[in-house]
């Protein structure tokens, strides 16, 4: 763990990660790890998180495949009537 910083409630430690061209430690609060959120603390969650978006559902595809259906039966509607 960092330096330890004060009393305000609870106590609040630094870091304590070294910076390669300084050397000097990080002066960011650290978390229950010891280090900050940009020297592997709290994590920022997942880059491809695994959420139902309801997309491929099968109400969706269904919905999809009639909405489609309806726009081509148009289409040819509208032809026929034009020509």
């Amino acid at each position: 763990m960092g330096k330890w910083n004060g009393l305000p409630h609870e106590p609040q430690y630094l870091c304590g990660a070294f910076a390669r061209t300084t050397g000097k430690p990080c002066k960011r609060f650290a978390s229950k790890n010891g280090r900050c959120k940009l020297h592997g603390g709290r994590s920022t969650g997942a880059i491809n998180p695994v959420v139902k978006h309801g997309r491929y559902t099968k109400e969706s595809v269904k919905l999809r495949k009639q909405y489609v259906k309806l726009l081509s039966n148009s289409k040819t509607l509208i032809n026929k009537i034009v020509l």
